[in-house]
């Protein structure tokens, strides 16, 4: 079957045991209820059955599903990770034994569509190039389900469209990254106007004229909102990353932007492509902005640009020079953004700060 992805698709490998940081490590697994019940029955070894059943436990309000979950050991890794980064269920049982949620990670399929969470280390790295990413219509083999949306929102019948058209304002490298930000949101603005319209007129002139619109510097001072955004979404996926960043803010921010801003330009001089490519991935990941929750699609651009701020604030405040440590702070990042609500939260938490969310952008 034909699907859309992204140019980096093809090349993606699980590491394996060169993973840093397992998907599995410091964060919820679950599985549907079917999943737990075939895990029950899997044939495997009696010390790998035995691991297997401490690792499952029920979710406080089980549903069909969100059923059960992985008990982490008390480092927070998996009980059946072995001690050279494998998988205990996979090398004894094969790979069909695991539970879909491990076979599929880290990547997406929807319908006609398929690509990878920037929460996965590997994604990460591969998409520190130069090059921006490109989609690619592929013949994949995939036995997996593809999600179950459920719409809040009007399309015209042009998602897809759509979606492409405001991701090629993100690629527009006249303008700083913040800038197309802005202006991104400005057409997303227009198309919405005419979405709820039901114009399909304004709808087709917006996908096929060029859209004029000049980026607007906006006055502010971020850091202070990022710093207030951090201190209240705390989460264990970012905690170290977290705590690393808010200490040397504080201790350090008077020292100006520019020389904070050298520790990411030391880890990746092209880090403007990079973050680049990340919020175009995340954005095609997560169907922005056509998230399968109900929100606004105002409050769904609002939540892209606290996505892009808190990347920037992060990679500076908690980074050390060091490519690798840098790409780590990435994906646990994304591991709050693109596996919880983050776009339903995170507009009421700007509000909450009392913050214009388009200051977010002069970070």
């Amino acid at each position: 079957m034909k699907y859309l992805v992204p140019d980096y698709y093809p090349y993606f490998h699980c590491k394996i045991s060169q993973c840093r940081t397992a998907c599995c490590t410091g964060w919820p697994v679950s599985f549907s209820m079917s999943e737990y019940f075939r895990l029950l029955g899997v044939e495997c070894s009696a010390p790998i059955r035995r691991k297997l059943d401490i690792a499952l436990h029920l979710t406080d309000h089980p549903t069909k599903d969100d059923y059960a979950m992985l008990l982490h050991s008390y480092d927070g890794s998996c009980p059946l990770r072995l001690s050279d980064g494998r998988c205990g269920l996979q090398a004894d049982a094969g790979e069909s034994a695991l539970p879909a949620v491990c076979r599929l990670y880290p990547r997406g399929i929807r319908k006609g569509e398929c690509s990878c969470a920037n929460s996965c280390e590997a994604v990460v790295e591969l998409l520190a190039r130069a090059e921006p990413i490109r989609f690619v219509s592929l013949d994949l083999d995939i036995d997996y389900p593809s999600d179950t949306r459920v719409h809040f929102f009007e399309n015209a019948g042009r998602e897809m469209e759509i979606r492409l058209w405001l991701i090629r304002f993100i690629q527009d490298r006249r303008f700083s990254l913040g800038h197309r930000l802005f202006i991104m949101g400005t057409a997303l603005k227009s198309m919405d106007e005419a979405l709820s319209d039901k114009d399909g007129k304004r709808i087709e002139e917006l996908l096929n004229e060029p859209y004029q619109i000049a980026p607007q510097p906006l006055k502010g001072n971020a850091l202070p909102i990022v710093q207030r955004l951090f201190e209240l979404m705390r989460s264990d996926s970012i905690e170290h990353y977290t705590g690393i960043a808010l200490d040397r803010f504080s201790a350090e921010k008077d020292i100006g932007e520019k020389a904070a801003d050298a520790r990411l330009m030391q880890a990746e001089p092209n880090w403007e492509s990079w973050f680049e490519n990340l919020l175009v991935n995340h954005m095609f990941f997560s169907q922005f902005p056509f998230q399968d929750r109900p929100v606004s699609l105002q409050d769904e651009t609002y939540a892209l640009y606290a996505v892009y701020a808190m990347l920037k604030f992060l990679t500076v405040w908690a980074g050390s020079g060091d490519k690798e440590q840098t790409a780590d702070a990435i994906a646990a990042l994304f591991r709050l953004v693109d596996h919880t609500a983050f776009d339903r939260y995170a507009v009421p938490v700007l509000h909450k700060i009392g913050a214009d969310p388009r200051i977010l952008l002069t970070i």
